[in-house]
């Protein structure tokens, strides 16, 4: 039986290349952060600058970008949505943005990686619309240039995504395309570097930490590997290094309703799901037809995860585990000889094909406001510069649940 493929519901265009996009986790909005990155020409600088209230030096004018903040919301119609944009930020171009899904000292906080090699947080005011995010404090490693592909931060990760381990204190984890991994502690409203580690050989796309086990960090890189990092001791050599993956890792996403799995994401277009007790080799493969440069597992449903496949559209994978329900929030069985406990087995939900160009960032919306309808689902693409929001087909998490 094939998929269903969902339509579109609603789209902005974000007039620059959108590489992330990320929901509000906070209460029951339908809030929504979309990250943009823009390579200009020589030529474009006058007129780019003309438009915009951001003052852009010679040094960083080659690669901008800007934070939107939109809501979902009924459209005039009454029978569909839009997406309606109620403020927007000048910045460095935007590789990546994450929520602290806990509050810090009771604020909502957004991290944001940028092409200028630092770490940006913004603080959010759930009751205002226009000045819904206001800068609070970044991190910029010092580089000759600021503009320079060493100093790019690709990817950024909190450590408090599981309640235990809330902090007032929180570790945020960065990756730098000069391979680098920066951990960097946030205290009252300053973010200074812990400690810093030559991670790979390339571009190191992707660090994330493990939830259950803040202390252990992933990278993954262009030089096709995934790797562990063991905080406490220093990170001089990694605690293990796979290259299962074919080809540079894009993504990685510990699953936070089920301790021991990790999913990873490749351009070598595989999915690949892992115990963080056995890392010789993946539980689980599948291969979605395009370079994997986003995994979110779903906020309420310990079996789905959403993929940005770059090259072949958006996915939702269902990840299920020999020994538990779909719903039940539980660790990965240790698979003993003979225990078919924990045996894991992909299939593909849906398919959201409506985006022609890179296919990049994604994410489920934090609250499911209407039980009658499908799951809602934003997704966000490079050159065609469009954000969409959609809905998992309806009937696809009650059929998960037996």
């Amino acid at each position: 039986m094939e998929p269903q493929l969902p339509p579109p519901l609603a789209s902005f265009d974000t007039l620059y290349c959108a590489d992330s996009l990320e929901f509000y986790p906070h209460g029951v909005s339908q809030r929504l952060l979309i990250g943009t990155y823009q390579l200009l020409k020589t030529g474009d600088l006058e007129e780019n600058t003309a438009d915009s209230s951001q003052e852009l030096s010679s040094a960083d004018a080659k690669r901008i970008g800007r934070i939107y903040v939109c809501g979902v919301a009924s459209d005039d119609s009454g029978g569909g949505l839009a997406i309606v944009e109620q403020q927007r930020i000048e910045t460095s171009a935007v590789f990546d943005i994450k929520w602290s899904y806990n509050r810090v000292a009771g604020r909502e906080l957004a991290g944001v990686a940028c092409a200028d090699g630092g770490i940006h947080i913004y603080s959010a005011n759930g009751d205002s619309k226009d000045s819904f995010l206001e800068p609070l404090c970044s991190s910029v490693p010092e580089s000759p240039s600021p503009n320079s592909d060493a100093s790019m931060c690709c990817s950024l990760d909190w450590s408090n995504r599981i309640a235990i381990h809330c902090s007032d204190t929180p570790h945020i984890v960065a990756s730098h395309s000069d391979g680098t991994v920066r951990l960097l502690q946030l205290s009252d409203s300053r973010i200074e570097a812990s400690s810093q580690w030559q991670a790979h050989d390339a571009e190191a796309w992707i660090a994330s930490f493990d939830y259950w086990s803040p202390s252990t960090v992933y990278s993954g890189g262009d030089d096709a590997l995934f790797k562990g990092w063991d905080t406490r001791t220093g990170s001089s050599a990694p605690t293990f290094s796979s290259r299962r993956h074919q080809a540079g890792v894009c993504s990685i996403h510990t699953n936070f309703h089920r301790q021991h799995m990790v999913a990873t994401g490749s351009y070598d277009e595989t999915v690949m799901i892992w115990d963080t007790r056995a890392m010789r080799v993946p539980v689980a493969e599948f291969n979605v037809g395009g370079g994997v440069w986003r995994l979110k597992w779903h906020p309420e449903e310990p079996t789905q995860l959403l993929v940005g496949a770059m090259y072949n559209g958006f996915h939702i994978l269902d990840v299920a585990v020999h020994g538990l329900r779909p719903l039940e929030r539980a660790p990965l069985p240790d698979r003993a000889a003979g225990n078919v406990d924990g045996k894991v087995n992909i299939t593909l939900q849906t398919s959201f094909m409506d985006h022609k160009s890179i296919a990049y960032g994604a994410d489920w919306c934090q609250s499911h406001q209407d039980s009658s309808a499908g799951w809602l689902v934003g997704t966000c693409s490079f050159y065609d510069h469009l954000a969409h929001v959609w809905r998992r087909p309806e009937g696809l998490q009650r059929d998960a649940a037996h």
